[in-house]
């Protein structure tokens, strides 16, 4: 590989393979059936050419965007939890001769895909990313922006470092002992904060909207937390809370202070509800 070229103040430069005979090996070689003066190019033709590769990009594909898959050590032995989409995928890299947007046109045009709401896990990167745009406590870099990132590293995610070339393990993994607790720990107690610019406009919308009753409360802040379903258990313990702690008032300054900790509160343990954990 050839030297890298200084980042700045030239920007980026990608790498490129720099032919050297002495160094090349020209020599005639088997690779999976084929036999000939294969180079490293050929090479890859031969591999993307494996019905295995298309059918382990098809599992990928599903497991990223529709819902999630058992671990990929497993998949040896474990079959797709939606054979037929896999296969959908897979049919879509034969026909468009391995073109990657010809499998996305299909995925993202599929019954599968728009039928599979929050089958997946948040990773930490997602978690943490959609909680703190709800939140609104950062419209930009600031102090305190590189914490973000350890935060994801503290819920099981290196970014930018996956612990092997397999990548991170997906899922339920990602729940999976400590790494949950601190997820509900991060999402409630940003959820939970009454000043934070994005919580301040919940609070705001909820006030404009006249919200008073227990049921009518829990039903607003569900829907202005955003797309996500939520199951009746979840509803139903919410709605104890709200029930418990009384309806929201804005007669006078004080029931005002005492709603807005109420919605704190509310928002908060819908933060900590499983149903928040899935994208």
């Amino acid at each position: 590989i050839e030297p890298k070229i200084p980042r700045n103040p030239l920007g980026r430069f990608y790498w490129n393979f720099e032919y050297r005979a002495e160094d090349h090996d020209d020599g005639e070689k088997n690779f999976l059936g084929h036999s000939g003066r294969l180079n490293g190019e050929d090479i890859i033709d031969i591999v993307v050419k494996q019905p295995a590769t298309a059918r382990f990009l098809a599992r990928h594909l599903y497991n990223f965007f529709v819902a999630d898959e058992p671990q990929v050590p497993s998949w040896n032995i474990n079959p797709p939890n939606d054979p037929d989409a896999v296969d959908q995928l897979v049919a879509a890299y034969d026909e468009s001769d391995g073109d990657l947007r010809s499998m996305m046109r299909l995925l993202f045009n599929s019954d599968f895909f728009k039928n599979a709401r929050f089958a997946r896990v948040k990773s930490p990167a997602e978690l943490v990313v959609s909680t703190v745009k709800m939140a609104g406590n950062y419209q930009g870099p600031r102090p305190g922006f590189s914490m973000l990132a350890m935060e994801c590293n503290w819920q099981g995610q290196e970014l930018l470092n996956p612990p092997s070339v397999e990548s991170w393990h997906t899922g339920g993994e990602w729940i999976d002992g400590g790494a949950l607790v601190r997820r509900v720990n991060f999402a409630a107690g940003l959820m939970g904060d009454t000043s934070l610019p994005g919580i301040r406009a919940m609070v705001a919308e909820l006030r404009q909207r006249g919200v008073s009753e227990p049921e009518e409360f829990v039903d607003a802040c569900l829907d202005i937390v955003g797309p996500l379903e939520f199951s009746e258990a979840t509803h139903s313990e919410l709605l104890d809370q709200a029930t418990e702690d009384g309806g929201l008032s804005w007669d006078t300054e004080e029931d005002s202070e005492k709603s807005e900790q109420k919605i704190g509160v509310m928002l908060a343990l819908i933060a900590a509800s499983r149903d928040f954990q899935f994208a």
